[in-house]
């Protein structure tokens, strides 16, 4: 490792928690989780349910196994949260067409009301996040984590 990232790494020996890149990404990620899930309550909602909602909206139809790639989040609870989302009326599975062993989500117009609310609880919950950053400072930091994931990728 070349010494200019050193002070960003557990190994160096002025090492502090608060210097470590990943430590904050999961803090921040973390506190959103909490304050979603605090204004999610008053739909019976949870951030879970929430992120598989969203993704749906922006790929309708999606497999669960696509679902469960855009969420981040093992097969196995995507479908879990998909059957509990179903069971409330907000989306619909079927058997795709040219392949039956693939199952496919939809939401229900419930479902998509659904997002809406979704989104108009959470905005709140965005701007607060963003307070005291202009626009082009979250696009920075935007195009740093989306660089830092590609690098993670390959």
């Amino acid at each position: 490792m070349t010494k200019k990232y050193a002070k960003f790494l557990p190994t160096a020996d002025d090492f502090t928690l608060e210097n470590f890149p990943f430590f904050w990404i999961t803090q921040v990620y973390s506190q959103h989780v909490q304050k979603v899930d605090q204004v999610l309550k008053k739909y019976g909602l949870d951030n879970s349910r929430r992120r598989i909602l969203l993704a749906l909206k922006s790929k309708p139809n999606a497999s669960v196994s696509d679902l469960s790639d855009m969420v981040v989040s093992k097969m196995s609870t995507t479908t879990k949260i998909v059957y509990r989302l179903k069971d409330e009326g907000l989306v619909n599975t079927y058997s795709c067409e040219d392949d039956a062993r693939i199952t496919r989500v939809v939401l229900t117009e419930k479902g998509n009301e659904m997002t809406h609310k979704i989104n108009d609880l959470t905005s709140a919950v965005l701007e607060q996040s963003f307070e005291g950053l202009t626009p082009l400072q979250i696009e920075k930091m935007m195009d740093s984590l989306k660089h830092i994931f590609n690098n993670l990728n390959r």
